[in-house]
């Protein structure tokens, strides 16, 4: 399929459902949920308890989220990721159209900010079961990051100041209010929250970018240093293979390693190295973590896996994150075309559904989730399907 029929028919159909959608979170945010969660820790054979509740919203979601009450969303990261394919699409097309159509979508993000925080700052509209239950709209790292990725990509097209100033205020917030595992050497890493202190790397590593990107533009030398801080420790707990886990765990034990936070590190790397310069000294890391990227998280044909370990489930996410990785490194690596042709193609042979929105998984006995997922999916795919098209500095 052609790529710009796909993208065409997928803006028709977010404009269709106004970038409302379920999530593949929603009904594990529910109080049903949360409630089941705690009683199967104090009750003999509890773990058994939560088996319906999953089997349902893994085989019948429409279902369950229907007798739970559960509707419909507009979620500030999709809206941010599918700003950022107007971006580009008004780069190659130099239609008004697009530029109007993401400066509207920026002024919304600017509107549904988190509330109660000096600077600027997003999270996600749901409430999140993680060790502990973290509220709907707690500042998230990956979300705020996002969006000011999208600030930032609007301040280099227009050089409208009031955008880069929300990028500046942004990274504020990552100074001011996340919390941050310190090394003496200096070396540190922001939390996934404002409520937590988990070191997730990938998180880390957006801020990061971003923290750069926006030095670059305004010359504040704390966002330098906080944001070479934050790449020394990714740089410093890279693996001897070249892969990074996802996290730490508690008792300081290693996390899975998969596609798409893997895609987020190294498209986080290619954009710190592009705003450092000569001062960027990690190229074997970066080389030696994006070759072990192509040799362990694609099967032989091209495909995209989920962890080394493990091709199935085919998600939708990593897809679209190859997609734009590849696409991101294609400049410096012209090889890679067919690869990121062969993972577009196959993407669009088999996740994508004729009313222009893609699929959100395949599981290994063929079964397919076929749900639209904004957030997870479309917003990602829509961006992926932009991949050519990037913002210059």
């Amino acid at each position: 399929m052609n790529k710009r029929i796909a993208f065409n028919k997928l803006y028709e159909w977010l404009q269709y459902n106004k970038f409302e959608s379920y999530d593949v979170c929603d009904i594990n945010s529910t109080r049903t949920y949360y409630f089941l969660n705690i009683l199967r820790r104090y009750i003999i054979f509890g773990k058994y308890i939560l088996y319906p509740f999953f089997y349902l919203s893994s085989n019948y979601p429409g279902f369950l989220r229907k007798i739970l009450k559960i509707k419909k969303q507009i979620f500030p990261q999709a809206q941010a990721i599918i700003c950022r394919a107007y971006l580009s699409r008004y780069l190659e097309t130099r239609d008004d159209k697009w530029l109007e159509e993401a400066k509207s979508i920026l002024n919304w993000l600017k509107n549904n900010r988190t509330k109660g925080y000096v600077n600027f700052c997003w999270g996600q509209p749901y409430d999140w079961l993680s060790k502990e239950l973290i509220p709907a709209y707690t500042p998230r790292t990956t979300v705020t990051s996002q969006v000011a990725e999208a600030f930032l990509d609007a301040y280099e097209i227009t050089k409208n100041r009031e955008y880069l100033d929300v990028a500046t205020s942004a990274c504020q917030f990552y100074i001011d209010d996340l919390n941050r595992e310190t090394e003496k050497n200096g070396y540190l890493c922001f939390s996934y929250t404002t409520k937590d202190n988990y070191i997730i790397h990938n998180a880390s590593m957006l801020a990061s970018a971003v923290l750069i990107r926006t030095w670059y533009h305004n010359h504040n030398l704390e966002f330098k240093k906080m944001g070479i801080n934050a790449l020394n420790y990714t740089m410093k707990y890279q693996n001897h293979d070249g892969s990074w886990y996802y996290g730490v765990l508690p008792g300081n034990k290693s996390s899975k390693i998969d596609n798409y936070h893997t895609g987020f590190i190294l498209e986080s790397l290619e954009t710190i190295r592009n705003y450092l310069g000569e001062e960027f000294h990690y190229e074997d890391n970066f080389q030696s973590g994006f070759q072990f990227y192509l040799d362990n998280l694609f099967d032989h044909s091209g495909v995209p896996k989920l962890t080394p370990d493990a091709q199935f489930p085919i998600d939708i996410q990593s897809c679209a994150q190859s997609i734009i990785t590849l696409g991101v490194m294609k400049e410096r690596t012209p090889e890679l075309d067919t690869r990121l042709s062969n993972v577009l193609e196959w993407t669009c042979n088999n996740l994508y559904d004729k009313e222009g929105f893609f699929y959100y998984r395949i599981y290994k006995n063929g079964r397919m989730d076929k749900n639209p997922y904004i957030r997870w999916a479309e917003s990602w795919m829509l961006r992926a399907l932009m991949y050519d098209i990037q913002i210059k500095k």
